[in-house]
């Protein structure tokens, strides 16, 4: 467990699904981080977990409130490369938590975190243009724009823009 002043991240528990499946099956919340919700039970977001959790080149934790203990949301970072310290980050934090600082310390305890035990120099990520939130919190915490992908991601209305950013953990 890593703990923050604000937030823990953790191994996900039972007690979390509920507020889990609600994450997964907030429409709006799912396009912003890309996604392509289906409605999940709460059988679909354990076995998702359970999978998650057991990948080899992957960390999964879970974003907990310090004082409930209660899930927040959760972050994941995938495809580690241990060979170049390198690895793709997703946040996915509740509409109840954004704006508090949750999300940025939950950054930083994973950046700290995978540098330490996994070596890793550098964290990279792809968020739409349009979530500019996302994209000032991530400025905050390190990351820079490094490029950026016209008309990617499609929505209802069309293609999106995508923005990669990047942060460099270790010299």
């Amino acid at each position: 467990m890593l703990t923050g002043n604000k937030v823990v991240l953790r191994a996900w528990a039972n007690e979390d699904l509920p507020a889990l499946q609600a994450l997964r099956n907030d429409v709006p919340l799912q396009r912003q981080l890309m996604a392509q919700p289906k409605g999940s039970s709460l059988e679909q977001v354990r076995v998702w977990l359970t999978t998650r959790s057991q990948t080899a080149d992957a960390v999964f934790l879970v974003i907990a409130d310090r004082t409930s203990n209660q899930a927040l949301g959760y972050l994941q970072l995938l495809d580690m490369d241990l060979f170049h310290g390198s690895g793709r980050l997703g946040i996915c934090i509740g509409p109840q938590a954004q704006g508090r600082g949750c999300g940025g310390e939950a950054l930083a305890l994973l950046a700290n975190y995978v540098g330490e035990v996994f070596g890793l120099r550098k964290i990279v990520l792809e968020v739409l243009a349009s979530n500019e939130g996302a994209i000032r919190l991530y400025l905050r915490h390190g990351y820079r724009e490094v490029g950026r992908w016209q008309q990617h991601f499609r929505t209802a209305t069309g293609y999106v823009d995508v923005v990669i950013m990047e942060k460099l953990l270790a010299p």
